[in-house]
């Protein structure tokens, strides 16, 4: 029955994506390729430095369609407008914020795509499992992290400035677009604790491209940044934040 009610969910939600499709095609269509094409721009035909800036590019279209947009529609979900409309669906609150989700997963399948058969075609070998295991920290480091910033926020205009903060933040504190190996102390020190940086670490690895930091210690720390921020999460939603809209 639930599974019926989502898929309900996902559709409408698919449909009222109509309304910001220019947002839409500018964050997951336009900027990746933008990236891509400065990367191959630079990259002078090294293989090396190609499949480094690949995995950065995998990083960033998750930060933009799984963190930036899903915080957002989040938070706008919280608008009066938006539940009058959500409000014709026979669903539970939760429901909508999985469809969002779900909904954001699908959107971002054609750049994740795009991204990994570039990868592959300049890659002799790629570790799957290595590989497997960074896609999965990337949704559950970035969507639990939507959510939490969503539902505290509760504003789509009070958000987006923080989001374009955040995203600068992000390409400074994050070796997506150069590589840690060649970055000095302190500053190399203090980009290992942003997790995000051992999930760049992560993907690297899966193709052979090493940034002298141990992947088992990356994927540990990863691992255990993502579960507390699913506990903030549960914590977060324990607290009554739908109550008020569960009684719309």
């Amino acid at each position: 029955m639930w599974f019926s009610t989502l898929f309900k969910s996902v559709t409408f939600t698919l449909k009222m994506y109509r309304l910001y499709w220019p947002y839409l095609v500018s964050i997951s269509i336009m900027m990746p390729i933008t990236y891509l094409v400065i990367v191959f721009a630079f990259s002078q035909g090294d293989l090396e430095v190609l499949r480094a800036a690949l995995t950065g590019y995998i990083t960033i279209v998750g930060f933009n369609i799984l963190f930036y947009m899903l915080a957002s529609l989040i938070a706008n979900t919280f608008e009066d407008q938006v539940l009058e409309s959500y409000a014709l669906l026979p669903v539970p609150f939760w429901e909508i914020i999985a469809s969002l989700i779900i909904t954001q997963a699908l959107i971002g399948t054609a750049p994740l795509i795009l991204g990994l058969v570039a990868l592959r075609s300049v890659s002799s070998s790629i570790n799957i499992p290595l590989l497997l295991a960074g896609l999965v920290l990337i949704f559950v480091t970035y969507t639990p992290l939507a959510i939490l910033l969503g539902v505290t926020v509760r504003n789509r205009i009070r958000l987006d400035p923080l989001l374009v903060f955040l995203m600068m933040i992000v390409i400074i504190t994050t070796p997506a677009y150069y590589r840690l190996l060649y970055v000095s102390e302190p500053y190399k020190t203090l980009l290992l604790v942003n997790p995000l940086t051992h999930i760049v670490i992560i993907l690297r690895s899966s193709v052979g491209v090493s940034e002298c930091v141990p992947v088992e210690f990356s994927i540990l720390y990863t691992t255990l940044f993502s579960i507390l921020l699913c506990v903030l999460v549960w914590c977060k939603l324990r607290g009554g934040v739908f109550t008020v809209l569960e009684k719309r």
